[in-house]
Order: C-alpha cells, then sequence, then structure tokens
C-alpha cells in the first residue's frame, strides 16, 4: 500500500503529522504534496522544521488567489503527480481548496480518497470552506468523523454508511504528542513578557471578520471592550492577511494588543495553555482550546465544531461585543479557573485508528469470493507483467494457467509465493491461488485464449522477437481453430502480422490480438488496472471478444484500434519520453557552457501553462524507455531525431560518471568512489538497463574503488556496504544515481554528485 498525504496550510500540516508519523512508524511507503496555499516561511516551513516532520517530497507553490484560480492550479500541478506516484489512498484533512483540488483529482484518476474531518458543517455558505467540505465528502471513499454529530451528517446526506468511520480528530493527538515538549522547550511567555493566566490571546483571519473594513473596527471594538473592564494584555498572533488589512485600512490598533508575527506550534501551544481566555475565528483553535481546558470565545456566529459548544468549553459571539463580554464575565468569575468539561476530539490515538481502517478495508479486498466465469486462460511468461496480469485475471473468475519454463517458480507460485517484489502482488496471488483460479505449470494447456508475456530483449538495435515466436509456436501444438491469441510483449511493429502467418502456416485459424502492457514494477497491479488500454486485431468480432477480457478488470478506458497502430502507440509513448530526457540531459551541457543553474531554468520554463521540460538525470534504464525507440525505428529510414536522442541518452552515464571523478582531484589511483542506487528507478529493486551499469564500468576502467549502497538490491555487481552512515565514512566521492525516497534528505561530510537534483 502506498498514501499520498496533501497538506496546504497551517492546521492541516499540524494535524497531519501524526498520520506521517504513524506510516513511518509501520513502513507504510507515502508521500507529502504540499500545495503551498500557506507560503510564508512563519505560516508554513517553519511547522515542518519544529515538529522534525519530513521536508514535503512536493511542493505545487501555488500562493494565494481568487479561489478558482488557486483551485484550478493545485489541480493542474498535482494530477501529474499523482499520475506518476500511484497512490492506493490519497489523505486530505479539513476543508481548504487544497483538500477540495486534493480530492478531486485523486478521485478523477481513480485514487480511493480518506478525508480526516469529514461530516463538518457550519450550514453557512458565505464560507467557501463549506463548499469544501461538502464536496470533498461526496467523493470520498473513507471519511473519517470527528464523531457521531458528524456521522450522522453524512448518514442523512446518503452517503454510504460502510464509508464513514467515527475516529475522533488527530488535533489531540498532535496537541498531546507535542505538550511536554513544548512545554519544555518554549520560552515564549517571557519572550513576550506575559504571565501564565494573564493575557487574553486573539487570533482572527476569516474574510468575513477582515476583508471589509466596517466589520475589522467592529472586531477591534470588541477588543476595546474587553481590555476596559478586565486591562488584560491581549496577545495576537497576527496573519499576514489580516496584518495587510490593517494596513490597507489605514487602522492604527491601541498598545495593548500585543502584535506579533506568526509563531511555531509549540510557542503557540503554550500561549493557548496559559492563556485566561481565547478569541478566535478558526475551526481548530476552538478543538485545541477545548482540550487543552481554556475558555474560548468564537468570533463567528457558527461553527462546524459543536461539540466544543455542546461540553461548555465555547461561546459563539460573532462580532457582538456585549455576547463577549457576557461570556467572558461568567468564565472569568469562576475565583478557580479550574474549567472541566468532557473531551470530544479524542484520546491521542487518532492516526492509529485511521491507518487501521484504511490497511483493513484494503486487505479485506483480497478475502472476497471470486465468482467463476468458466472460461479459459493460459497466460505464457510468468514475470514481471505476465504474473500480475495473470493474477487479475484470476481474480476477475477466469481460470487461468500461468505458465512458465522455470520450475523454481511454478512452485512458488503454486504455493501461493510471490516470487518477486510488487506491491499488493503476494497478498492477490494468495487469493486466487487458494479459490483455485490460478494454477501455474510449465506446460500450455488447450485454453480459449492465450496470452503471451514473454521478454523481447534488444539486441543489435532491434527486437529479439525469439522468445514471442517460441511461445506461439508452443501455442500452435495445442490451440484449436476460432481460438484467440494476445500478445502482450513490446515488440516492433508489423510482429503481429508475422504471428499471424506463423498460425496460418500450420493451418489454424487463430485471432491474433495485439495489447501492450502500460505498467511499471512497483506500481504494476495499480496501472494494469487504472490504465487505459490498447486492443489492436484484424477484425472487429476479436477486438469486442478481447475488450470483454480486459474490461472484467481494468477501469481505464478501451481503445480499440488495428494490429500495426497497437504495435507502435506503447513504442511512441516511451520513445517521447526518451527524446524529452534527451533534450534535458543535453540542456544540462548547454547551461554548464554558459554558467547557468539548468534546474532554475528548467523550473522557471515550466511556469509556462504549454511548457514541461523534463531533468537531467544519469541516463535512461529499465526495460521500456531505452530499448522501444529502436524497436519503433528497425525497419525504417526515418527517425534520426530517435536514433540522435538514444545516442546521447547513451553517453550520458558516462558523463556523469566523469563529473564524479572530476571531484577525486587529478589522482584517482587509490581512491573510492561510492554508488548510491543501482536500480534504474526510484523504490524498485529492478536493475534492467540501469544507467548505473555504465557508471559502475566507467570507474573500473579509471582504476577506482567502487561499492554501491541500495536498499532495494540485495547483490550488484560490486561490493555492497549496507547503510548510507558506512558509505559516508569509507568513500572519497559519493555519486546518487538513484533516487530512492530514502535518499531524500541527506547530510554527509563525503562530497557528492547528485545527478538527480
Amino acid at each position: 500500500m502506498k498514501i499520498g498525504i496533501i497538506v496546504g496550510t497551517r492546521p492541516e500540516i499540524i494535524k497531519m503529522a501524526p498520520v506521517i508519523r504513524e506510516c513511518q512508524k509501520r513502513d507504510i511507503p507515502y508521500f507529502i504534496i504540499h500545495s503551498n496555499q500557506h507560503y510564508s516561511e512563519e505560516m508554513d516551513s517553519i511547522f515542518f522544521k519544529e515538529l522534525h516532520l519530513p521536508a514535503p517530497h512536493y511542493n505545487l507553490g501555488v500562493g494565494s488567489g481568487l479561489h478558482s484560480n488557486q483551485t484550478g492550479n493545485i489541480l493542474i500541478k498535482m494530477e501529474p503527480i499523482l499520475i506518476q506516484e500511484k497512490p492506493d489512498v490519497v489523505l486530505v484533512q479539513g476543508d481548504t481548496n487544497t483538500v477540495l483540488a486534493g480530492a478531486l483529482a485523486a478521485s478523477k484518476l481513480g485514487i480511493k480518497v480518506g478525508h480526516i474531518e469529514a461530516g463538518l458543517r457550519s450550514y453557512d455558505k458565505a464560507m467557501p470552506e463549506e463548499t469544501n467540505r461538502i464536496m470533498t465528502d461526496h467523493i470520498s471513499d473513507f471519511l473519517f468523523a470527528v464523531g457521531p454529530n458528524q456521522h450522522a451528517i453524512l448518514a442523512k446526506e446518503g452517503i454510504d454508511s460502510d464509508k464513514i468511520f467515527t475516529v475522533g480528530n488527530t488535533v489531540s493527538d498532535s496537541l498531546f504528542q507535542h505538550l511536554d515538549i513544548s512545554a519544555s522547550s518554549s520560552t515564549i511567555l517571557d519572550d513576550l513578557s506575559v504571565k501564565s493566566g494573564n493575557f487574553f490571546l486573539v487570533t482572527a483571519h476569516r474574510a468575513s471578520n477582515v476583508d471589509v473594513m466596517a466589520n475589522l473596527l467592529e472586531l477591534l471594538a470588541l477588543f476595546d471592550k474587553l481590555h476596559a473592564k478586565y486591562s488584560q494584555t491581549i496577545v495576537w498572533p497576527i496573519h499576514p492577511r489580516t496584518q495587510a488589512k490593517l494596513k490597507e485600512f489605514g487602522i492604527e490598533v491601541p498598545g495593548y494588543l500585543k502584535l506579533i508575527p506568526p509563531i511555531g506550534y509549540l510557542d503557540f501551544i503554550q500561549l493557548q495553555k496559559h492563556a485566561q481566555l481565547i478569541l478566535t475565528d478558526s475551526g481548530g483553535i476552538q478543538e485545541e482550546a477545548c482540550l487543552l481546558g481554556v475558555p474560548c470565545i468564537t468570533l463567528r456566529e457558527n461553527t462546524e465544531r459543536p461539540e466544543s459548544i455542546e461540553v461548555g468549553a465555547n461561546v459563539l459571539v460573532g462580532r457582538d461585543a456585549d455576547k463577549a463580554l457576557a461570556a467572558a464575565d461568567k468564565w472569568l468569575s469562576q475565583s478557580n479557573g479550574d474549567f472541566s468539561w468532557t473531551n470530544p476530539f479524542g484520546d491521542g490515538h487518532v492516526a492509529e485508528l485511521i491507518l487501521d481502517i484504511i490497511t483493513n478495508v484494503e486487505s479485506n479486498e483480497f478475502d472476497e469470493i471470486i465468482d467463476a466465469k468458466n472460461e479459459t486462460i493460459a497466460v505464457i511468461g510468468m514475470g514481471y507483467m505476465g504474473l500480475p496480469i495473470a493474477s487479475l485475471l484470476a481474480q476477475a473468475g477466469y481460470s487461468v494457467t500461468g505458465v512458465d519454463l522455470n520450475r523454481d517458480k511454478v512452485d512458488a507460485i503454486n504455493r501461493a509465493e510471490c516470487p518477486f517484489d510488487e506491491a499488493g502482488l503476494p497478498e492477490l496471488i494468495k487469493q486466487v491461488v487458494s479459490q483455485k483460479f490460478l494454477t501455474a505449470s510449465t506446460e500450455i494447456p488447450s485454453s480459449e485464449t492465450y496470452l503471451v508475456a514473454v521478454p523481447t530483449p534488444h539486441q543489435n538495435n532491434s527486437c529479439d522477437r525469439s522468445y514471442v515466436f517460441s511461445a506461439v509456436d508452443a501455442i500452435a501444438k495445442v490451440a484449436k481453430n476460432g481460438q484467440t491469441v494476445i500478445v502482450e510483449s513490446t515488440i516492433s511493429p508489423q510482429t503481429s502480422l508475422m504471428v499471424e502467418e506463423r498460425f496460418k502456416d500450420v493451418g489454424l485459424s487463430i485471432d491474433v490480438i495485439h495489447c501492450p502492457e502500460r505498467a511499471i514494477p512497483g506500481q504494476t497491479l495499480h496501472e494494469l488496472v487504472h490504465n487505459d488500454r490498447i486492443i489492436g486485431a484484424s477484425n472487429e468480432v476479436a477486438q469486442l471478444k478481447v475488450k470483454t477480457i480486459y474490461q472484467s478488470f481494468v477501469k481505464g478506458e478501451v481503445f480499440l484500434t488495428d494490429l500495426t497502430t497497437a504495435e507502435c502507440i506503447k513504442l511512441v509513448e516511451n520513445t517521447s519520453r526518451d527524446v524529452g530526457i534527451a533534450f534535458a540531459n543535453e540542456l544540462s551541457e548547454i547551461a554548464k557552457e554558459l554558467k547557468v543553474d539548468v534546474y532554475e531554468v528548467i523550473r522557471l520554463a515550466n511556469r509556462h501553462p504549454r511548457v514541461n521540460v523534463l531533468t537531467p538525470g544519469p541516463g535512461v534504464g529499465g526495460h521500456c524507455i531505452p530499448i522501444d525507440p529502436w524497436f519503433l525505428v528497425e525497419n525504417t529510414k526515418s527517425g534520426e531525431l530517435v536514433r540522435l536522442a538514444r545516442a546521447i541518452n547513451d553517453k550520458r552515464p558516462s558523463i556523469v560518471a566523469q563529473q564524479a571523478l572530476d571531484l577525486l582531484g587529478a589522482d584517482v589511483k587509490n581512491k573510492k568512489v561510492g554508488i548510491l542506487g543501482v536500480a534504474y528507478k526510484a523504490n524498485v529493486d529492478d536493475c534492467r538497463e540501469s544507467p548505473a551499469e555504465t557508471v559502475l564500468e566507467y570507474f573500473n576502467l579509471a582504476g577506482v574503488e567502487v561499492s554501491y549502497h541500495d536498499p532495494y538490491v540485495e547483490s550488484w555487481d560490486c561490493p555492497r556496504i549496507k547503510t548510507i552512515e558506512e558509505m559516508d565514512e569509507w568513500a572519497d566521492v559519493i555519486i546518487l544515481v538513484t533516487d530512492h525516497e530514502c535518499y531524500g534528505n541527506l547530510s554527509l561530510k563525503t562530497a557528492m554528485l547528485n545527478t538527480r537534483a
């Protein structure tokens, strides 16, 4: 399972922190997208640092703007990230434009959405947050309600009860996790020269309170009346929006208002805990005040947190000074100031419960009883694509035989064991093998449909089709007229026509289909299910038959075309990426000559809405992108640009290897170079066509000693060093080749060449 965590504002960072920590604790793969809807240091990155959270993997940099503009920009920038990362679940929290855009982008891509704080309603449509909440709830798959009030609201709105989970609020986790830490580390009371219980705390940032001059003046008049009666200092960490409005309206604030810039979470906890009274228009602070036992006056006419009012911790006053004074009198007349009310927001273990629910629901999907279709399919080739496809077909109810010449692999599959690392595949294999919908064999049985998923290596820059033809010839020995053969293997154009001829030559009338696989290791199951598919065939009847087979598990669209067009499509997709990478790599060399930062050039060029320049790297790896361009042009005279791109990318590993050697100085003898990451892409164990191979060859020719570190690859072509710390001690120079997630925040004493940034 992989989880995408989306944040955009201070409260979201704070409330998602426990979820992030719980993912780390359970070793659940995750990534963080930060929209930067709050984009100042004080309102943003300080919280990641202070809460010791990993830096966001993606910063969208959207900033402020009109609601439609901000939401649209987040959607535009977020969608390609979700397409690339392919999470199983995306988690959003709260009610901002970031939340709505994140949920919408994920939902449109068929990714499950979990909404933390689902079901909150103020019933005030003038608040844009209300619209965001309602829309997010109705497109979510997991609705994590704070309490029974929210559960009832969601049920009343017609949301399936199976999707609603009452869990509490992660604000309790975050507050309880940091309360003692803040008490021991914060000096904010001394810094502000205020004493515990002798000041009021104010926050105000909502448009209805600060964007209109008359309303802001009314709010200040409320503070005047409170100060006139109680003579208390009022501490106001002022939001940038409110500060700007004070300046715009030319309003001078009285001296008893101690305006300070936004502060960190640990300091703010202490201000809340030691305040005599809190006045706020923030939803989250209503919750925190309740949890801390500090009375709260909410500067709004409504609230989506009615629980704090129900337990007697909060009063709604809007901007009515008389109501505020009455509420203050009620609380402050209590001589001991010891307020006790029940806690409606959770016990500090909400994040644990949320992840329990997600993981249990996801794992239970593999416990369902499969409905049989009573049709047989033989899948030839139990590799990175063949086994996942066979398993998905079996889960859809087909009686599948997985065929492979490797007896050990066949035996492992029949024991319901997964022979390689692939997210979700071990559970799926257990399900389909245990229910006898998938068996493995070294022999091809006669079947209604055959699917070929064997390797197609490249030799001398052309497609080696010998494995495909061997599989086809073996099928011909057991096949019958009218049966169907699907070729999933990546092949050069017009190979399918040759397969048709091979069947005709032995007197068989077989429908040959080409359906190019479109998936990558690490995300294979997700992509096989959610990506669009192409079906190429010589006749419509065969197209429709195979379309039905694929639609049994494919949630993307299925497109029909002819055989040769289908063969070209995947080749063109990967060739396009290869050419784009070649441009980025060549641009890197151009930038070096011009003495400019290539990453800065690309980042700013990509601000144009119709530009998407890729970033330079150490070369191109994997079984597709370095190979498919050759398949596309192997029988054509045209394709000069394609061949040039291949030459540029093939040369790139040698260029970066030399850059690493240059860090050693003139004499490289007896020097040690460490390689970080040898898989061809991040977070997988697949080393096929990895640029690291050429980098190693270059180092060996230079005569330096080489070792590698890769948490996913246990053995490779040079000695392995198990930890980054050991590599840092051992090496004279380090080169980062593969951008595994674990290399995201490196702090090394050894000189390092980062080929990915």
